[in-house]
């Protein structure tokens, strides 16, 4: 079936299941708001921190994972991140109260990193005409440890009292990130002879080919410090005012300071290769990847805002309990099963930019309709259209890493680390600009965003099944 060999499927479902073990840790607390508050006595607001945090660290997170499988490759990365993620559950599990919770929540955004290891591994073991299907199998497949952790760990807690019962499933999926780290480590090894031909430095900076490609990896690196930036600004506010406004100003401008040093380790670091002259084989255009990462903002970045805010809406809009509202709004995300490996596939059969125009557009329009949704609505109608959406954009993110790891296969880690910190970047500006408009208008941004991406596309070159994009 898809013309897969048996090792090339074995390591693709190695894969796939360890980023659903990773998936399914950094979702364990979601099915577990209510019941933490009533067991330790939590506030509401408390819990929107800890949910803030959950996801913070994941951007500078993709980043560094992503050098470091570079540098020591998919099979110790994935493994090691594998037994940190165990490590982290059981500490979370055992939390008494809100400091160690949100300590643990802070790791746990680490193991939203894990996403590009997968990425690296699969572009070792796949042709470039088979990539876009086996990235879209083991991202959609993964993604759905999301799901699984919102209807499968609350089943795993039901036998045992409230304040136990959290422990127990949060600990289980601990466990389980553990026996899989040895599962992987033993039976999925990195792809004999696969290139080391970039040096790799763990200081945010991948390696260009080009003067014009430096001053643009030195503009693509101003979102990522800005959304750190305004996580901490989130924090200082109401209602969380967790920091103070005096250190939240010495943070920001701890972001700022970070900013230029990262700016000017990557002009020194660049300029000093350019200086010589770079092998054909080795030359890229860096503005792919600077796309495609604002391609992913969109897909992944709103699937993650949306999420977040969909169970609510339906709620106040179509007067929904609560129970009610979270099974429906959670059909956005069993749409990954399919959707994004749909998103792949197309790719490699009809065309990597066609595909990537064909699912923005198409997520553009959708949402744009997304905004119309009313309580005059029939509510099958509204589920309907949401599905559709995010079927789009979904598929968006599977066509997306279709394309990156064929760009430079040597700095596939990297580059896959960019693209997924700016998943988590559009995420947090999306989730920001929310807590401003209704919404009604959070979905015209998104839709007014997409079409933003959609002019960007006209940039992207076109592509053959070659070992770059760009020949």
């Amino acid at each position: 079936m898809l013309g897969f060999s048996k090792t090339q499927w074995g390591t693709l479902h190695l894969n796939w299941v360890a980023f659903f073990m990773t998936f399914v840790a950094w979702f364990n607390m979601a099915p577990f708001n209510t019941t933490i508050m009533h067991a330790l006595g939590l506030s509401s607001a408390e819990i929107n921190v800890l949910m803030i945090c959950n996801v913070a660290l994941t951007i500078p997170a993709r980043i560094i994972i992503g050098f470091w499988v570079d540098k020591y490759g998919p099979q110790k990365v994935f493994s090691s991140l594998l037994i940190f993620s165990g490590l982290v559950c059981f500490g979370f599990a055992l939390s008494q109260g809100f400091k160690s919770l949100l300590f643990t929540r802070l790791l746990m955004g680490i193991v939203g990193g894990g996403f590009v290891v997968g990425i690296k591994m699969i572009a070792e073991w796949f042709p470039p005409e088979k990539m876009g299907t086996a990235q879209g199998i083991y991202a959609g497949w993964g993604n759905f440890g999301s799901a699984f952790a919102v209807f499968f760990l609350p089943l795993i807690a039901l036998p045992f009292s409230e304040d136990i019962g959290w422990r127990v499933a949060t600990g289980f999926s601990g466990l389980s990130c553990l026996i899989w780290a040895g599962v992987y480590y033993k039976f999925c090894p990195d792809a004999p002879g696969k290139g080391r031909g970039f040096p790799v430095h763990l200081h945010g900076v991948i390696e260009v080919t080009s003067y014009r490609d430096l001053i643009l990896h030195i503009l693509i690196l101003i979102p990522i410090y800005g959304a750190m930036a305004l996580f901490i600004w989130k924090l200082s506010e109401p209602p969380f005012s967790l920091i103070p406004n005096s250190l939240s100003m010495v943070l920001i401008l701890g972001m700022v300071f970070l900013l230029i040093l990262n700016g000017f380790r990557c002009w020194q670091v660049n300029t000093a290769r350019l200086q010589h002259t770079v092998p054909e084989e080795e030359k890229y255009a860096f503005s792919q990847i600077a796309i495609l990462s604002l391609v992913y903002s969109l897909t992944f970045g709103s699937e993650l805002a949306v999420i977040s805010m969909f169970p609510q809406f339906l709620q106040t809009t179509f007067s929904l309990s609560v129970g009610l509202a979270g099974i429906l709004a959670s059909s956005y995300a069993f749409m990954n099963l399919i959707a994004r490996p749909g998103g792949g596939w197309i790719s490699d059969r009809f065309g990597r930019k066609r595909t990537l125009f064909i699912m923005v557009m198409g997520g553009m329009v959708s949402h744009w309709f997304m905004s119309d949704i009313n309580s005059n609505w029939q509510l099958t109608s509204a589920i309907a259209l949401t599905i559709v959406g995010s079927i789009f954009l979904k598929a968006g993110s599977g066509a997306c890493f279709a394309v990156i790891p064929l760009i430079s296969k040597p700095l596939t880690g990297k580059m896959a680390g960019l693209a997924g910190a700016y998943g988590s970047v559009g995420a947090v500006f999306f989730l920001t600009l929310f807590s401003f408009v209704t919404p009604q208008i959070f979905f015209k941004i998104i839709a007014g965003y997409s079409f933003l991406v959609f002019l960007c596309l006209f940039f992207l070159q076109p592509f053959s099944s070659s070992k770059k994009i760009n020949n």
